[in-house]
């Protein structure tokens, strides 16, 4: 078949076609060459879940979803056991005296033989303390009850001891036995002493008056007392304060009702701390979104309540950030407890006191935000003293 000359129109035509294929394949071929190889990092999967913030501020709340690392038993439990109410204080010590003509069938002679001893309003640590009974005490037994003594103190407090701990002048099985005991958890209610009381929206008596009680009412039941003042709830749910000198009921009740013995703020110190026990430890962390350590947790909290504070516990406990507590006796919900030689030398921890002897602190990365006990070794060696931010 004869070749058919190609016209110099045509030639144009299959030059431009053939650039515009070799391109064609070029581009995409240098894309390719050009483009990183590297592989998407997996993501592993962790022990310890993580804390994911949504929304715009460092305060928005923990994910519904969140769960708290793994964490130490025994500390967990102690956090627990913080209830809801806190912080409340044990109530200050007291009893009746019994009349000095008060007659028992049997008595011996005893002496405390123990540095302190306390004396309590029932036969086993179930019941409260009354009094702590020093050393060489001289006591009168009158009865007995599965290794608890009945006593008669010099101040004629009539009350219970552990045997253990008193040295008798005769054997105490000539002692009456005693079985009948009042309920350790009985129920904390109170009558009035007056026709009528007003109940307030506050302990004091410029505060506004939510309701008023009569004596036809019937008992209040007692939640807390304060400087002279009872939080009650009457029998139709309403709370609220009443003065202590309208309400009616015996010591073994009265020793029973928690004394709230912090001011508001202080509280509020507390009930604000407790919401982060779980979150993690991060050095230098000082937000919910990302963490906290030991100063950290107490210069966000008190922040959150006007007090600003340096990011350092030995700062915070030379700074003048409130008064100075006297003794660990003296400690009260919402008081800032310090330690030293925790990881070095001087003030290198700090806390938030609780109440009932227990501390709210950032620990450790693998402890995170904890309660733990003052009164264990490691932490009453290293107590150094505490600060009072609200009197």
């Amino acid at each position: 078949m004869p070749r058919l000359p190609i016209l110099a129109r045509d030639r144009r035509r299959l030059q431009i076609a053939g650039l515009l294929l070799g391109a064609g394949l070029t581009v995409p071929l240098l894309l390719w060459w050009t483009f990183p190889t590297t592989s998407p990092t997996p993501i592993g999967a962790t022990t310890t879940p993580q804390i994911v913030r949504v929304g715009a501020t460092l305060d928005a709340p923990i994910p519904a979803d969140w769960q708290a690392p793994v964490l130490n038993p025994e500390l967990e439990a102690q956090a627990l056991n913080i209830p809801e109410t806190l912080p409340l204080t044990a109530s200050v010590l007291f009893y009746d005296s019994i009349s000095a003509d008060t007659v028992f069938t049997t008595t011996i002679a005893g002496l405390v033989a123990s540095e302190e001893l306390n004396l309590r309003d029932g036969p086993s640590v179930d019941y409260l303390p009354m009094a702590i009974l020093l050393n060489t005490t001289p006591l009168t037994v009158v009865g007995r009850f599965e290794g608890w003594l009945q006593v008669v103190t010099p101040q004629r407090a009539l009350g219970w001891v552990d045997d253990s701990y008193v040295a008798l002048a005769s054997s105490a099985q000539a002692l009456p036995q005693v079985n009948l005991h009042a309920d350790p958890n009985p129920a904390l209610i109170a009558g009035l002493t007056v026709e009528r009381a007003n109940v307030r929206a506050e302990p004091q008596t410029e505060a506004e008056i939510i309701t008023t009680l009569a004596a036809e009412h019937g008992q209040v039941n007692l939640l807390q007392q304060r400087e002279g003042w009872f939080n009650v709830r009457t029998n139709n749910g309403t709370e609220g304060w009443v003065a202590a000198e309208l309400l009616q009921a015996d010591a073994y009740i009265l020793r029973r009702v928690p004394t709230l013995s912090a001011s508001p703020n202080a509280l509020e110190a507390v009930r604000l701390a407790r919401k982060y026990v779980g979150y993690p430890y991060v050095w230098g962390g000082e937000t919910p979104r990302g963490g906290f350590d030991c100063s950290g947790l107490v210069l966000y909290v008190y922040g959150k309540l006007g007090i600003d504070m340096p990011h350092s516990a030995a700062e915070q406990w030379t700074g003048g950030y409130g008064e100075k507590v006297a003794s660990r006796r003296d400690l009260v919900p919402g008081d800032i407890v310090f330690f030293k030689n925790t990881y070095k030398k001087g003030v290198s921890h700090v806390g938030i006191y609780a109440g009932n002897g227990k501390v709210i602190q950032a620990l450790s990365e693998s402890l995170g935000i904890r309660v733990s006990d003052l009164s264990n070794s490691y932490w009453s060696s290293r107590y150094v003293g505490a600060i009072r931010p609200f009197p």
